[in-house]
């Protein structure tokens, strides 16, 4: 009996001799060991900060998925659930999914999941945190028991957006020039060759339209694009007070706003505004003006002949090119001199 214990007494201390001398104990064999899922990641749609998002929840399982077996995301509890909404692997029909405040469950219905599947969650309608920080999810394989099959930890950022910037300048370039004789504006030849800052109808001969022209270009960058308007600071007068009135036959200070054919004077004695008029054409076709049709000038409101409504250049016809014609003519009771006045273009950008 002594030398039982002897012995029991020296395995004891070789035992400690050598946990002493080599720092080893004997590893105990881990059961039912977890975090097997592996590829995991949560693909946020947004991860601004206080914002409705969907994580689509991706990852591929170790092990065999049973039927009754279940899926079980832990949502953080910083992310806003009132109105999730939850798909489970791929809308796989096998799969119901089900919410109870911050968990989210995908149970397998019918059929077994072969280990190695890649598998989907996607879980709509949750608001991310109101602070900025990296969050966990966790993704969790259950058995229809309860048990622990495999995990996964499932980390994601919520931040801020950035606010990116820049700058781009306003342009707008207006240009006007002169025309060449022969030229054709709107179905009407232009009679004489003009320049930037001049129109010279020369000699009217009585009965005989007399026509003078100019081209318009404008480049700009504006968003709504640009209009082009021309005035006159008075109707075509003479030293001597006498005008050449608006198209067609209008009263000083006005004229027809409607454009339509060209018409001749009428030359009643004693109403002096039908001794003579003069009007305009555009042949930017956005604004109505058919061929040969004109409008007059009042004096006082600008007309439009040219728009576009958004960026242009100054090349395209309609959309920052266009060329206006002003026709002139007489009766032989329009009174003699030298008449004159003075047209204005405004070019205005719209942003």
């Amino acid at each position: 009996m002594k030398l039982k214990k002897q012995k029991q007494i020296l395995a004891g201390l070789l035992a400690i001799s050598l946990i002493a001398t080599y720092f080893f104990v004997p590893s105990v064999k881990i059961v039912g060991a977890v975090d097997a899922i592996y590829e995991a990641q949560d693909l946020l749609s947004d991860s601004d900060v206080n914002v409705l998002a969907t994580s689509t929840i991706t990852f591929t399982t170790a092990t065999t998925t049973d039927i009754g077996d279940y899926f079980r995301i832990t949502i953080p509890a910083d992310f806003g659930v009132a109105s999730i909404a939850n798909t489970c692997m791929y809308g796989d029909v096998n799969f119901a999914a089900s919410s109870t405040g911050n968990l989210v469950d995908c149970t397998r219905s019918n059929s077994q999941l072969a280990a190695g599947t890649s598998t989907q969650i996607v879980i709509s309608n949750h608001t991310n945190p109101a602070d900025p920080d990296s969050y966990k999810f966790y993704l969790r394989h259950y058995d229809s028991n309860d048990t622990l099959k495999e995990q996964v930890e499932i980390m994601v950022a919520i931040l801020d957006d950035v606010l990116m910037t820049a700058n781009v300048s306003a342009t707008l370039d207006f240009t006007v020039t002169g025309t060449s004789t022969g030229q054709v504006v709107n179905g009407v030849t232009c009679d004489n060759t003009t320049t930037a800052t001049t129109t010279d109808f020369g000699i009217l001969e009585v009965n005989t339209e007399k026509t003078v022209c100019q081209q318009l270009q404008v480049t700009t960058n504006a968003s709504y694009g640009y209009i082009v308007t021309v005035e006159q600071n008075q109707e075509m007068t003479s030293d001597g007070g006498d005008n050449i009135n608006s198209f067609k036959d209008s009263a000083t200070g006005s004229g027809s706003t409607t454009p339509q054919a060209w018409a001749s004077p009428a030359g009643i004695l004693d109403y002096d505004d039908s001794y003579g008029h003069m009007g305009l054409t555009t042949n930017d076709s956005d604004l109505g003006y058919g061929a040969s049709e004109y409008t007059g000038l009042d004096g006082t409101n600008p007309t439009t002949v040219l728009s576009h409504n958004g960026p242009t250049n100054n090349t395209t016809q309609d959309k920052g090119l266009a060329a206006v014609a002003f026709t002139a003519e007489i009766d032989a009771l329009q009174q003699a001199g030298d008449y004159e006045s003075q047209i204005t273009y405004i070019c205005t950008a719209q942003y």
